[in-house]
């Protein structure tokens, strides 16, 4: 009996004496902690982890008053610069900051941050929100059995349909114009029900006030150039003012669009079809991963000098 007691005791004095030494081991900071070898930081910059964005990459127009500006939530910890391609949007180099209200609407921007040896250390690509025209060369006589017809893009994307409106909004039970929430050619700009401008359908520049298409053929033979026979190579310029039913609430927006024409493709100058070779250059390396000179560079032009709009339009006559 004596044995058994004595074994008993025995194991409730170790474990009284275990316990009070793991009562009192003390524990160690936070900062004390031993970190791991294999830790990492987030993709980008090497140095800091840190990757240019601004928390979006689509921005629309406010429908108030003042200027809507938009800040980086985060570039590389280095010191240096930003710049962007093409030519239109209100950056400031030294901070970064867009000031949407006064950019070009209906574009695609790469925007880079420049380290202080001249380097691209990290870009990022917006768009603010808007419709743009492609480029493009339409030849009267050669499409003789269709019509000719330049279309919005909107978004930048081609493939994107107009915001503008997807149900029956009058309650007359079919889907029709009046269902439309767009409009094209505004000519109320302070939105208090009175014309403010004639607007550019008044200047023969046909545009479809509920889907933003131009009538190109249509506009020519209305007298877009003030005459029926035209001289060769004469331009007009027409800014259009327009509302869009999305997250720009209506606000009102603008895009001036040119016109040429000539009498027949071969009286096109080199240098204005180096122009839209040069856009189209622009728009690759917009949407590239990076840009080369070789490959956003033609006769020299800086690739951070390369004007974008406004779209041209080349009417062929003949």
């Amino acid at each position: 009996m004596r044995t058994v007691l004595g074994f008993f005791l025995l194991i409730l004095i170790t474990v009284f004496i275990y316990s009070c030494q793991k009562e009192f081991t003390p524990t160690l900071k936070e900062e004390q902690k031993p970190t791991s070898s294999n830790s990492t930081t987030p993709s980008g910059n090497t140095s800091t982890g840190q990757r240019l964005s601004y928390g979006d990459t689509l921005f629309y127009l406010p429908n108030q008053p003042g200027n809507y500006t938009v800040s980086p939530v985060s570039k590389p910890g280095m010191r240096g610069y930003f710049k962007s391609i093409p030519l239109g949007l209100a950056l400031d180099s030294t901070t970064g900051s867009i000031n949407v209200s006064q950019s070009l609407s209906g574009m695609r921007y790469k925007i880079f941050y420049i380290d202080s040896a001249n380097r691209k250390a990290d870009s990022v690509k917006i768009v603010i929100s808007g419709i743009d025209y492609r480029d493009a060369i339409y030849e009267l006589a050669s499409t003789a059995t269709t019509y000719d017809t330049a279309f919005p893009i909107y978004n930048a994307r081609p493939e994107l349909l107009l915001p503008c409106g997807d149900d029956d909004e009058d309650d007359d039970g079919d889907l029709d114009d009046d269902d439309n929430q767009c409009v094209f050619d505004e000519t109320d700009l302070d939105n208090d029900g009175n014309d403010d401008i004639a607007g550019v359908i008044q200047d023969k520049l046909l545009v479809d006030i509920k889907k933003g298409t131009i009538d190109v053929e249509a506009s020519f033979y209305a007298g877009i150039f003030g005459s029926s026979n035209p001289a060769n190579g004469v331009m007009k310029s027409f800014t259009m003012y327009y509302r869009l039913q999305d997250a720009s609430n209506r606000a009102l927006n603008k895009i001036t669009v040119q016109v040429y024409h000539y009498r027949r493709r071969s009286d096109i100058p080199q240098s204005l079809l180096n122009t839209l070779q040069l856009r189209n250059n622009i728009a690759r390396a917009v949407n590239a991963r990076t840009v080369s000179r070789q490959e956003s560079t033609i006769e020299g032009v800086d690739e951070y000098a390369k004007p974008r709009r406004p779209p041209i339009i080349i009417i062929v006559s003949q």
